[in-house]
């Protein structure tokens, strides 16, 4: 909920402070421009071959921040190159009941935290409406994640058989490096493949794309997801 709400007020503070900075330009005139970018996926689901791992109600998210470059790939058409880079943190817990000992209702948890960096390259063409500041670009490319670093937290019931109690216990491990706790560990890089659109306001932009990637994460396991995006262009 938190970062939803940081969402929106980023997506509020951009449209309040931010309304007069870029005027109408020449439609027979394309500019080269550069957007400032919030970024956040709802729903990153990871498939394992056709079964979905990740419930729905429990994604993975991912919130970011990334700046994007626009250069007109034509003198007299908006046609455009919009290519960019940003860095996103991506999380997951799940939460369940176990039973030990004859115990029932022991809590188990299960959290993922990873920090990434992300590049994308695409094309688009940026659809103005006459005598206004408003614009649509719809765009098509690829995108790349390299995952700088991230743990897997873990918390669950175990017994001290010495005192006879049942207690919470804690580990954690990291997921790019492989050791006792982690024989699988993640691919540090994804390549994936995204269409979108962007609809701009003057200076302020919104956004969603869908992306998937072409390399599994860990063993047959990739991500597609729905990012949603706000900000400013100047």
């Amino acid at each position: 909920m938190k970062k939803v709400t940081v969402f929106m007020a980023f997506c509020v503070f951009a449209m309040v402070a931010c309304p007069q900075i870029v005027e109408a330009q020449s439609e027979n005139e394309p500019q080269e421009f550069y957007s400032l970018e919030m970024y956040y996926a709802p729903s990153q689901y990871i498939y394992t071959g056709s079964d979905l791992t990740i419930e729905d109600e429990e994604p993975f998210k991912q919130t970011g921040l990334g700046i994007s470059i626009n250069k007109p790939l034509s003198k007299t058409i908006h046609l455009y190159l919009n290519y960019g880079v940003g860095f996103v943190l991506s999380n997951y817990k799940h939460e369940e009941k176990v039973e030990l000992l004859g115990h029932s209702n022991l809590n188990q948890s299960t959290e993922y935290l990873y920090f990434s960096g992300i590049y994308k390259v695409n094309v688009g063409y940026l659809i103005r409406i006459p005598s206004t500041t408003i614009a649509f670009f719809p765009y098509v490319g690829a995108y790349a994640r390299a995952h700088i670093g991230g743990k897997c937290y873990l918390e669950y019931p175990s017994v001290d058989m010495e005192k006879r109690q049942i207690y919470q216990a804690k580990t954690d491990f990291s997921l790019f490096t492989e050791s006792n706790q982690n024989d699988n560990p993640w691919n540090r890089f994804e390549l994936g493949g995204n269409i979108g659109v962007k609809a701009y306001f003057g200076a302020f932009m919104v956004g969603v794309t869908y992306g998937t990637t072409f390399n599994d994460l860990t063993d047959d396991t990739r991500v597609t997801e729905t990012r949603l995006s706000a900000g400013f262009r100047f």
